[in-house]
């Protein structure tokens, strides 16, 4: 099996891990795991199809069942950077709460402020990639993702 099948069945596998969290799960330690995971794998996945001719890797997306959401040779890349953009929001979003949630500090304005900012960035770089890959792409991913939350929808 080569290189690329092999990243692609593991993305399968992280998927169906995905798909298997409760919505309760959303932005938890098992999502936020999966998530670092898959954008491992995406790297790897990345960095093999630069070996593949466009059709070689359609080929393989299509016989491992991910041809929905990764069909170009470009998505791998696509979804890492918005997963990151992901992963980034939620770790700003969480240490902004655990400073509300806390007792405030002389820095506790500022930090808060610099954590809101980090997060806002990240989700508008975030909708900024989203919104170029079409509606179709983008709703592949959040359903693949398990990211169907008010947080990543926007009206078209």
């Amino acid at each position: 099996m080569g290189t690329t099948q092999r990243h692609l069945v593991n993305l399968d596998m992280l998927l169906t891990d995905i798909e298997m969290l409760d919505a309760s799960e959303y932005g938890g330690q098992a999502h936020i795991r999966l998530f670092k995971e898959i954008q491992r794998t995406l790297e790897g996945l990345d960095m093999a199809a630069q070996q593949e001719t466009v059709s070689s890797f359609q080929k393989a997306v299509i016989h491992a069942g991910l041809a929905g959401p990764l069909e170009d040779k470009r998505m791998p890349g696509i979804f890492r950077r918005l997963i990151g953009n992901v992963l980034e929001y939620w770790e700003a979003h969480t240490k902004a709460e655990h400073i509300l949630n806390s007792q405030f500090d002389g820095n506790a304005d500022k930090r808060l402020e610099l954590l809101q900012v980090k997060s806002i960035k990240a989700k508008s770089q975030f909708k900024t990639v989203a919104r170029a890959m079409g509606r179709t792409d983008y709703q592949h991913f959040i359903e693949a993702l398990g990211l169907n939350h008010e947080d990543w929808q926007w009206p078209a």
